[in-house]
């Protein structure tokens, strides 16, 4: 309440006028629109002289997403929260499939496929379908539900349940 007071006094306002314009500042989800929204408020009871310098530095969420992140920065993120940084501030662009040659075909012990790709991806099988794959055939990995990937033979419609191991 203090501050808020010493805000009206500042900007020349009662008390309840500088509380509904910081708390309504305050409701703004957007982190920049919030921040616009205090700026505009100070901006229009305190013009800036020509003597001020405003930072010119980019704001710590842009200055992340142009500098590719260290172990550090990343460090506590969930997953995906890392990975998404990690591709915004590489420009990687999403898709949704790859379509490859085999270059290699091993069924693990317990009869699941181990196919190597000629990007040298090994993907492994997941599930226990039968999916006759076999060296230079060329196949199709696609994204699925819940961040699992599915393979198929781009010349058959079984597709078979595999993450990646490399």
């Amino acid at each position: 309440m203090k501050g808020i007071l010493l805000a009206s006094l500042l900007f020349g306002q009662s008390a309840s006028l500088a509380e509904e314009t910081w708390i309504t500042c305050r409701q703004i989800v957007d982190i920049a629109l919030r921040v616009a929204c205090y700026d505009d408020y100070v901006d229009t009871r305190l013009p800036m002289k020509s003597s001020d310098s405003a930072e010119t530095s980019a704001p710590p969420e842009l200055a992340e997403s142009t500098t590719t992140p260290d172990a550090e920065s990343l460090f506590g993120a969930n997953d995906a929260e890392a990975k998404r940084i990690v591709e915004m501030s590489l420009a990687i662009e999403q898709i949704d499939n790859i379509i490859m040659t085999v270059t290699d075909v091993q069924e693990s012990a317990t009869k699941r496929l181990i196919v190597t790709l000629e990007s040298g991806q090994v993907w492994q099988q997941l599930d226990d379908k039968r999916l006759h794959i076999k060296t230079g055939e060329t196949v199709t990995i696609r994204k699925a539900s819940l961040g699992s990937f599915l393979m198929e033979k781009n010349s058959g419609s079984r597709a078979i349940r595999v993450k990646r191991i490399n």
